[in-house]
Parts: C-alpha cells; structure tokens; sequence
C-alpha cells in the first residue's frame, strides 16, 4: 500500500477526531470566504452606485442616511426639499450637473423614483430595442431586474403602492404605463422603476387632494368656502412642491471644500458626501471584518493543532506498526510521508469543504438580500483571492505535521520492538 491509501485508513479508524479536526478547519475557511465574497461585492457596488456623484443634498437629518436612501436606496429619505430651493442651488456656477430624485412609493417592493433622464443618462444606461423615456406624466422606464421579476413590458400598465416598502396602500386609480426597459447597468439602476418628477407629484397632490374632499364632504356637507380653499391651494401646488434629494457632481474642485459648507449653513438642506460616508461605513464594515477574520484564522489554526495532537497521539499509539514497517524495509522518509500525507489530507478536504460552504452561504445570503434588500449578491463567482486559501491551508496542515514526522523519521527500531 502506498502513502496515501495507508493515511486514508488510519483516518477511516480515527472517523470522529478526524472529522471534528475537518469541521473546525472548513468553518475558517469558509468565514474567510463569506467575507472575501461579500466585502468584493460590497465593494462593487460602492463603486458603481458612486461614480461621478459628488454631493447628495437632501433633507436635514443623518448624513449616513441620505446616502443610503438617494444613492444606494437601501434606506428612508431623510425629508424632503422645497423645488423652488433645489432649482436655485441646481444652477450654482460650481455644480456642472444636478439630479433630482423624488421618492415615495414601490412597485412590488422596487422603488419608483421620479427624475430626469439625465438620471439614467448618468449611469450610461441603454433602453432596450423599442423602448423610449418617459415624456409624460405616468410613464415609466423599468430597471433590467425589475422587468425579469416583473414581466412587465412596454406598453403593459401597473400600480405603485404608496411608501418604500411592499404593503402600502395601492394607487390603483392612477395606473403607470410602461414604456421602456433598460439594459443590465450592473448598478442601482437595474432595482429601480423610473419616472418623470411630475408622475410622483400627480399621485401625491391628487391623493391628498382627494383625502381632504372627501373628509370636506363628510364633515363640512354643502361649505362652498371650504372648497373654494381647497381649489386655491391646488392651485398653488406648483409652488409648493418638493423633491427628496439632488445627486450633484462638481464643475470645479474648488466645490468640494466651500459647497457643502455653504449649503449646511446657509439653507435649509443638507449637504453629504458619499465618498466620505462610503469611507466611514467601509472602515466601519472593516473593523467588524477583521476581527472575524482574525477568528477565521484562530480556528484554522487550531484545527491545526488538533491535527497536530491527532498526529503526534498516532505516532505513540502505533510506534510498534511503524517499527516493523522500518524492520520490513520500510524507509525513513516513507514513514516521513505517511504522517505528512495524513496531515495534507486533511487540510485538502478541509480547505475544499470549507470553500464549497462558504459559496453556498453567500449564495443563500444573496437569495435572502435580494428579497429583501434587492441587492444583488452571489455565491457562484470564485475570486482569485480565495486561491491563496489553498496553499495557506496546506501549510499549517503541514506545520502541524512536522514534529510527529520528525519523530516518526528517527525511530528507534530495536528499542521499540524489545519494548513491545
């Protein structure tokens, strides 16, 4: 029998030590492939939600959460912004391009967020064949992912529900007509049901028009003043309308050091930096993913040193086998091999098991996330990273194998048998 057969059986005699060695091992491997997964993708999408985004003005609240909720749209806006206001600072000499979003409503758990088609035009997105932007109130553009889920397609009409999140009431009376699927952007485009701002604000002042008559009918029967006040303020609502936020990019460097300053202090809104909070959140998500790694790295090694205790018991255990294997004619370096072969076993499977697990629990994340969050994530990409798992892994299999093998190498033949 060769190396390797000899060390597959002794491992088959050793089934439960083996295997607790094997899960413990695979448990760090698989950690540290969770985080490389999710930290890589994680990273992706910063960078591709992010480009070109110099400054996200909103409501006055978290810095953290305007950025959340205007860029990657993982959180509720901060407030809102009077239009009058956002069109002032839109036309400031040192911002070369501004973006308004409105929010307020979903589709099926994506939100509909009302824009421009500079929006889309930013991300260097592609309609379909066939498709076009909208032109006038209650058209919509769907995002790639929101068309699969959907099956949504031009000329097909659908119903927002009112807030961010799946059941909210349904805004059945004022149904969205689709008129365009884009491309796969990779970005947070593909989650999103787009519209023109006027869509957003023709649902929410006739929605709450319609709330205030029919309470005026209940209550005020037959008050011409009170209607009369109520068409007054409908007329006014062109003055009074609100976005949720601008996404700006800078015409000039010198923009990122006065801007935000001018703008937290000398109007109502406020002024956050993505970068500078994707920084924050990233050393945030940094500490708490080094520290899981260093625990990655603990049980690794410990899985080293059960394969070391698991050896070195072995080697005591089977002194006399070995010492007769040597009077057969067994050479040193063969009993060598056999200890440091069981040892890479081991550390194989376990390092291959704990790849294979950590990819199924990303991919299990990412089904979870995509749900909820509508993040997209998987489990089935290998990055190039991951491959120094191997030889790594090996090493402290091997390490962990030197001293038995050592001590295996310089038997004692007579001793050992005359002992027996």
């Amino acid at each position: 029998m060769n190396c390797v057969n000899l060390s597959f059986a002794y491992l088959r005699h050793k089934a439960l030590s083996t295997a607790l060695t094997m899960a413990t091992f695979a448990a760090g491997v698989a950690m540290i492939v969770v985080l490389l997964l999710v930290n890589s993708q994680l990273q992706n999408e910063f960078f591709n939600n992010l480009k070109g985004i110099d400054l996200v003005v909103g409501g006055k609240g978290s810095p953290m959460q305007l950025i959340l909720s205007s860029v990657f749209h993982l959180d509720i806006p901060t407030g809102n912004i009077p239009l009058e206001e956002a069109e002032k600072l839109s036309k400031h000499p040192m911002i070369k391009e501004a973006i308004p979003l409105a929010l307020g409503d979903n589709y099926q758990g994506f939100r509909i967020v009302g824009s421009t088609p500079a929006y889309p035009t930013h991300y260097q997105a592609k309609l379909k064949i066939g498709g076009r932007y909208w032109g006038k109130a209650m058209e919509a553009v769907l995002g790639s992912e929101v068309a699969e889920k959907s099956r949504l397609k031009p000329g097909d009409t659908f119903s927002g529900s009112h807030g961010l999140n799946v059941g909210g009431e349904l805004h059945s009376e004022f149904p969205y007509t689709v008129v365009g699927v884009l491309e796969p952007t990779g970005s947070i485009l593909d989650r999103l049901v787009l519209t023109g701002l006027e869509s957003v604000w023709y649902i929410h002042e006739h929605h709450h028009h319609d709330h205030d008559e029919d309470e005026g009918e209940l209550h005020h029967e037959g008050d011409h003043d009170h209607h009369d006040e109520d068409h007054e303020d409908e007329d006014n609502h062109e003055h009074k309308r609100e976005v949720t936020s601008l996404l700006l990019s800078y015409n000039s460097p010198l923009a990122a050091v006065s801007l935000p300053r001018m703008i937290n202090s000398m109007t109502s809104m406020q002024a956050a930096s993505p970068a500078f909070e994707v920084a924050r959140l990233t050393a945030f998500m940094g500490t708490g993913t080094e520290t899981l790694t260093y625990f990655a790295w603990f049980l690794i090694i410990l899985a080293g040193f059960g394969i070391f205790a698991g050896l070195y018991n072995a080697m005591n255990e089977r002194r006399y086998d070995l010492a007769l294997m040597r009077s057969f004619g067994a050479r040193p370096g063969k009993l060598f091999a056999l200890m440091m072969s069981e040892s890479l076993i081991v550390s194989l499977i376990s390092v291959a098991a704990g790849l294979a697990i950590g990819h199924l629990l990303v991919e299990a994340f990412a089904i979870w996330i995509n749900n909820s969050k509508h993040i997209h994530m998987t489990g089935r990409i290998f990055l190039s990273t991951e491959t120094w798992l191997i030889p790594m892994s090996l090493v402290v299999g091997a390490l962990a194998a030197l001293l038995p093998a050592i001590r295996v190498y310089r038997i004692d033949i007579f001793k050992t048998l005359v002992q027996r």
